[in-house]
């Protein structure tokens, strides 16, 4: 601590002292007036000195803070961007495998639908004809019924409409009796389906229900049943 200026009382001149001795004593007030004035000065800066560096510190640390807020700001930012993204990367990747997949399940089945013409040519197709024409007849299980056959396959139909006929009156008259089957009228179509691979097309209650039962429709159908099954012995 700085010690209070040591006030000296201001000399008496008297008419013994000379010019030298004056001059003494005003260079001695002037050098104490001198000495004042620095250190009240000095105090002064002093003061001034530790009040900048306390503002410059609150003003540093201030602006450490905003930095270190914008910075957290924009990490989470980063961070909400970086989820997004492999958000988005794991839909895409799902998509593409799930496309793949469909693809790959769409050319199994045009692969199988490729092979019914010639199982159309094939021994055992009256057969099979003769028993898609059946069960068409006991599914729709009206007395009245409209056969359709596939383009090419007129011949084919004829020769298994006979059966299937005969079948389905069996088994009418086991179900709805003798007396319904006695009105059985199982009649081909004169006209063709123009689209269609093998099988036919049924037509009853006076045309308001239409049965398909053709080798594609059966195709399709039997790939939707075990279309899980397909899934899980090819992707599993």
């Amino acid at each position: 601590p700085r010690l209070p200026p040591t006030r000296c009382p201001p000399p008496r001149l008297t008419a013994a002292m000379n010019d030298a001795e004056v001059n003494a004593q005003i260079q001695q007030m002037v050098q104490f007036i001198h000495q004042e004035a620095k250190e009240k000065a000095a105090e002064i800066k002093l003061k001034a000195d530790e009040e900048f560096n306390i503002e410059k510190l609150r003003m540093v640390e201030a602006e450490k803070q905003k930095i270190r807020q914008e910075y957290e700001r924009k990490e989470k930012q980063v961070e909400v961007q970086k989820r997004i993204k492999q958000s988005n990367d794991v839909r895409i990747s799902r998509l593409r495998t799930l496309k793949a997949r469909d693809d790959a399940m769409q050319g199994l089945l045009a692969e199988a639908a490729a092979k019914l013409p010639a199982l159309t040519k094939d021994k055992t197709y009256p057969k099979l004809l003769e028993s898609l024409i059946l069960e068409a007849l006991k599914t729709l299980n009206d007395p009245k019924v409209v056969v359709t056959p596939v383009a090419g396959g007129e011949k084919a139909t004829t020769a298994a409409l006979a059966g299937a006929t005969a079948a389905f009156k069996s088994w009418a008259t086991e179900t709805n009796g003798a007396e319904w089957a006695a009105g059985i009228s199982v009649t081909m179509s004169s006209t063709s389906a123009k689209a269609g691979t093998g099988g036919v097309t049924c037509a009853g209650f006076n045309g308001s229900i239409t049965l398909q039962n053709t080798l594609e429709s059966r195709l399709n159908l039997a790939y939707e049943c075990y279309l899980p099954k397909l899934r899980a012995a090819l992707f599993d």
